[in-house]
């Protein structure tokens, strides 16, 4: 069994769609032509704010995979114009979720071919930037569509300007997730200590150590709407071979203080014609192969895909990543 993992595939619109219908066909080539019918596929948020999309996009992948898991990303629960006084966000959350059930789509943690993948809800919050700021960068309120088109009127104690919409997330992830836990410490202490493969996957960062400084960034505020820090306390008690994340676009694959982090996002169609012969053939990554287990490996970890190349994640593994430095890149315009 082969885990492929992808994010931010935005298949509103109609290029990312057709490139999902390709890529379950085989009709684009490559490995997606020797079938997925053994393979499972993560798929780290951000499909699309338009439920009927969301759905055909979902049973696409259902129908190719044995297993497809998947956590939504902020996009997945922007409210749109005909949802606006139906429901909010916290519904649309569980109309999501309520949809991934019938598709056979898995938001829990479970055990596929022995090896465990944890998906990890969550959102940002301010207070998870802790670096300095550039002089001048407008404020990310204004400059990212979630402050406007995300709602929470059911839970009017829900602030998307403090800590609470990430605290209400990341206790969605109970109880499941300490019963998983719990299968998989059981199963370590039955083997000698040794644990079953485990990887984890969230839409958002756990870390601010993977994003570029704010002084490369478009949005330099952008680290304000993010990360987790309660996102982070989990990676850090489950310890898996990699956890796989989203949101900023931005490919990565780097080790932060031993444990590995990959970013694969397909991202928008603008995007994707950046990269190397105008993003033909571009694959979600083949982030772990069970047939690649070296003899006697019973953690998995010889089943993981080399570290990848990725430009911004070797730029802070080949050389320091300086936050203090916030006078812009040429790029950013600032107000």
């Amino acid at each position: 069994m082969r885990v492929w993992a992808v994010s931010d595939i935005h298949t509103d619109y109609a290029q990312n769609l057709q490139w999902v219908e390709e890529l379950v066909t085989g009709s684009s080539g490559g490995a997606a032509a020797e079938g997925f019918k053994q393979d499972a596929l993560i798929v780290a948020g951000d499909v699309s704010d338009d439920l009927a999309t969301l759905e055909k996009t979902l049973q696409l992948l259902a129908d190719a995979f044995a297993h497809v898991f998947f956590v939504p990303g902020n996009h997945d629960l922007w409210v749109r114009r005909d949802e606006r006084g139906k429901y909010d966000s916290l519904e649309k959350l569980r109309r999501v979720q309520a949809l991934c059930a019938r598709l056979g789509v898995l938001t829990e943690p479970a055990c596929v071919g022995g090896l465990w993948v944890f998906p990890l809800l969550s959102w940002y919050h301010a207070s998870w930037d802790r670096e300095p700021d550039v002089a001048g960068a407008q404020p990310i309120s204004k400059v990212m569509l979630d402050f406007h088109v995300c709602s929470w009127a059911s839970a009017p104690h829900l602030n998307a300007h403090d800590e609470s919409l990430a605290a209400h997330f990341d206790a969605l992830n109970e109880p499941a997730f300490s019963a998983a836990l719990k299968q998989v410490e059981e199963a370590a202490a039955s083997a000698g200590g040794v644990r079953p493969p485990v990887l984890s996957f969230s839409h958002f960062l756990p870390r601010q150590e993977l994003l570029p400084e704010k002084r490369m960034l478009y949005m330099p505020n952008l680290a304000k709407a993010a990360g987790s820090d309660l996102l982070e306390a989990r990676v850090r008690r489950l310890k898996p071979l990699a956890h796989v994340f989203g949101h900023t676009h931005f490919s990565w694959d780097m080790a932060v203080e031993g444990q590995r982090y990959v970013q694969w996002p397909r991202g928008y169609p603008s995007e994707n014609r950046q990269r190397r012969n105008g993003g033909a053939g571009w694959m979600p990554l083949p982030l772990f192969d069970d047939a690649k287990r070296a003899a006697g490996d019973v953690d998995g970890s010889s089943g993981l895909a080399p570290q990848q190349s990725c430009y911004w994640s070797d730029m802070y593994r080949f050389g320091a990543r300086d936050a203090s430095n916030v006078s812009p890149a040429p790029w950013v315009t600032l107000s």
